[in-house]
């Protein structure tokens, strides 16, 4: 029997405190998700309906004996009303389930996690962030961390800077934080201030990971373009490994980097597929910048893959483009495969 409830942030919350989450179950917050209660609301999946597909964001989240039993149900849900389940950004962790069930993966990027007992500042390989961090230590650049309740006067500075940072940009979703009040209202923020004070870069600190390694992720990133001097992000994510290490957590994360080493990987019209899709939306992601300034840091990366059943795979990333991008025009546009002689994947639009 299906038991269905209210999406009530607040039992999201309270679940995720008893249960610890996942690299994205912070994002549940950002009031753009659905989510699907299973196993007598002992296990919670996390996603969103685009066309008719349900594309669900990370792995389940519960108790370990119980996922198997919540995918079958959630399977057996979207067949019910003829639904195309995938599941984004999951881990290898329920990868043996997904298969009993028919699912095949594709390695879709890295997450890039800083594992914090053995991050350090010395070495010549940390010169670099060293010269940098006494850079802004020396010319009185400060950094906090900022507990919540946070004060309406605080999150309008911080807004500020996020409008600022944005300039004519628009703001993604899905998979990617956005600023959305009551979202960055509910976590720490990690913030530089300059010498007069001023605060002019940000990050949101999500902490609803599981207890067993204590994992931190950096979420929203944000600093202000007309008055932050270079190098201000690597000080705000330096101070904030420090900060993390001095309170005893285990990992930090990055978030995940798109296509970041899925070369010999997978079969080749696959990998072509996938990467074209993502080279069409490289208008919103610099997928190469981001993996290599994230590398500086000497992170490690953990695959992240994206499960699905025998599916058109251009209309798969097409959709979780669309739910990224929160533009409903995309939906609107049909997609051709042209393959040409050399057997390389090109795509074409086409205009409804």
């Amino acid at each position: 029997m299906l038991l269905h409830y209210e999406n009530d942030l607040n039992d999201v919350w309270l679940f995720l405190q008893k249960n610890g989450g996942n690299h994205t179950s912070h994002l549940s917050f950002l009031n753009d998700k659905l989510f699907y209660w299973s196993q007598q609301k002992r296990v919670l999946i996390i996603y969103q309906k685009a066309g008719n597909t349900f594309v669900v964001l990370g792995d389940p989240i519960g108790e370990e004996s119980l996922i198997l039993g919540a995918i079958q149900e959630f399977h057996q849900y979207c067949r019910q009303f003829d639904i195309k389940p995938v599941f984004y950004q999951v881990s290898l962790r329920y990868m043996m389930a997904y298969r009993q069930l028919g699912y095949r993966a594709l390695k879709i990027g890295e997450e890039a996690k800083i594992y914090l007992p053995d991050f350090s500042m010395s070495g010549n390989s940390r010169k670099r962030l060293r010269t940098c961090k006494n850079k802004f230590d020396r010319e009185g650049y400060r950094f906090s961390v900022l507990l919540p309740p946070h004060s309406k006067e605080l999150l309008e500075k911080i807004k500020d800077i996020s409008n600022s940072w944005l300039g004519k940009r628009k703001e993604k979703g899905f998979s990617v934080g956005f600023f959305y009040d009551d979202y960055v209202a509910r976590f720490p923020l990690a913030a530089v201030t300059n010498p007069d004070g001023e605060i002019i870069a940000f990050a949101t600190l999500a902490y609803n990971q599981p207890k067993i390694d204590r994992t931190l992720a950096i979420d929203l990133m944000r600093y202000r373009p007309d008055n932050s001097p270079n190098a201000t992000m690597d000080f705000l994510f330096i101070s904030i490994f420090n900060w993390c290490k001095d309170n005893g957590y285990e990992w930090c994360s990055m978030g995940m980097s798109p296509l970041a080493n899925i070369k010999d990987t997978q079969s080749g019209l696959i990998e072509a597929v996938g990467q074209m899709i993502f080279d069409k939306s490289s208008h919103f992601y610099n997928f190469k910048g981001l993996y290599q300034y994230k590398n500086k840091f000497q992170p490690e990366w953990e695959s992240r893959y994206l499960v699905y059943q025998s599916y058109f795979l251009p209309v798969i990333f097409l959709r979780i483009i669309r739910l990224i991008n929160g533009n409903q025009r995309q939906a609107s546009r049909k997609f051709v495969l042209v393959k040409n002689q050399l057997g390389k994947i090109n795509f074409g639009k086409l205009f409804s």
